[in-house]
């Protein structure tokens, strides 16, 4: 089991690198048959009528395949408590069948609680290409215990 981390143990200059293998017409499809129905996600012969020409996975698919990562491989090694939420979001192009992801998500904030001394604020960039081509980013805020919040009383 890893060590968890504190706000103190983020140092500027923090990268996590990662990796989403390419999603199959049915991975599309049952992701949006249940939380995003909407044609283009659900039917290639529909999709091909749109501006898309083909079937793309939701946006929301992609967010979430991307944070996925870093979720399970950082956050929850960590003491992270929550998030006050989504700073910036941006879909920048579809992710079609087939395509696979590469990200990096970086530390790009960093700034001690100014009314609570047992958090901190960690804001972290996200951003996803598939092949050279950017494809999705996202910019949030994660609150964190320090030692001392982390500390019994």
């Amino acid at each position: 089991m890893k060590e968890r981390k504190y706000f103190e143990d983020f140092e500027d200059g923090f990268v996590f690198d990662f990796d989403v293998p390419p999603l199959t017409p049915h991975d599309i499809v049952s992701f949006a048959t249940q939380y995003d129905p909407q044609r283009f996600h659900l039917d290639d012969g529909e999709a091909r009528t749109t501006h898309f020409g083909s079937l793309v996975a939701s946006g929301f698919q992609t967010q979430l395949l991307c944070f996925q990562p870093f979720c399970r491989q950082v956050l929850v090694d960590s003491f992270a408590i929550g998030a006050p939420g989504i700073d910036e979001l941006k879909w920048l192009r579809p992710w079609y069948p087939g395509e696979k992801l590469s990200g990096r998500v970086k530390l790009v904030g960093k700034r001690q609680s100014s009314s609570r001394t047992d958090r901190g604020y960690l804001t972290f960039l996200l951003e996803a290409d598939a092949g050279d081509e950017p494809l999705f980013s996202m910019r949030w805020t994660v609150i964190i215990l320090t030692r001392e919040g982390a500390s019994p009383p």
